[in-house]
């Protein structure tokens, strides 16, 4: 049992079923093997392996529960083990905000918060990619004599596009957002630094072409979009601040004294912070 609750075996574990059930399907689909043959591999070989999975599930949450965690405490802790865990929750955050983008609405705004929004620009590439993506679809099924792997094909190219517009839609209803007391910024739908407005010596708009990409160094933190940054905060002094990834490796944190930022309205942010700050234009 201590094996099944090991760390590193019960990934593995997850692993191997998971590439074994792929294995499974692609050569059942491509004929390697018959119906029959390709349930008789899964009842010997994956059914096992699924089985050693529940049971390190069960006995992780058993640990957990003997440590005096909860019960909801106790599944997280589990299931935030498994290295599948954490792109099924990104899956699930694109799915859910694509919904609250249909419906007009953003998520996590603090009540009486007002949005500010840095989505200029961000469509060009999904519409393109869209686009594109239609074009395939009708292309590979003049293309492809199989009907099978067609639909394969444009399932795929669906599900893809769908991830896009999902990773979109994530920054679309998580926007930074100002309240009485505190300017909230946020990436991928995590909070990234929350700060008191008294804590802000400055702010100004300033066009930044330099940088692209989220970063923290030197003290500074950096959202931008493709275009750079339009605005720059300086604040009175250092504070946390964290840039959220998927894989842990790729997590940044630090304490900042500068904020270079994209929003849409760069001159309303401005006004916005402009009650409690020295503001520069």
């Amino acid at each position: 049992m201590k094996l099944l609750s090991a760390k590193a075996f019960h990934r593995r574990m997850q692993l191997v079923t998971a590439l074994v059930f792929l294995v499974n399907g692609a050569f059942f689909v491509t004929g390697i093997l018959t119906a029959g043959q390709a349930v008789l591999l899964f009842l010997v070989v994956e059914a096992p392996l699924a089985l050693f999975v529940l049971l390190g599930f069960v006995t992780a949450y058993v640990e957990c529960r003997r440590r005096g965690l909860g019960a909801a405490v106790s599944v997280s802790e589990v299931l935030g083990d498994s290295p599948f865990w954490r792109p099924i929750r990104a899956e699930l955050l694109a799915y859910q905000s694509l919904w609250f983008w249909v419906r007009g609405r953003d998520k996590g705004v603090e009540p009486g918060g007002v949005p500010i929004r840095a989505s200029g620009g961000s469509l060009v590439l999904p519409v393109a990619f869209g686009i594109a993506t239609v074009v395939e679809i009708a292309v590979l099924h003049l293309l492809i004599p199989w009907m099978w792997l067609s639909a394969i094909f444009a399932v795929v190219s669906v599900w893809s596009l769908l991830a896009l517009f999902g990773y979109l839609a994530v920054h679309r209803v998580h926007p930074h957002f100002v309240t009485d007391s505190r300017f909230v910024l946020r990436q991928s739908g995590k909070v990234v630094i929350s700060i008191d407005r008294t804590l802000i010596a400055s702010a100004r708009c300033s066009r930044r072409y330099g940088e692209t990409v989220p970063a923290l160094e030197g003290g500074r933190l950096v959202l931008p979009n493709l275009d750079g940054t339009n605005i720059d905060v300086v604040l009175k002094q250092p504070i946390p601040a964290g840039l959220p990834s998927m894989i842990p490796r790729y997590r940044r944190s630090g304490s900042v004294d500068r904020v270079s930022l994209y929003v849409d309205e760069p001159a309303d942010l401005v006004t916005a912070l402009s009650n409690v700050v020295n503001v520069e234009k």
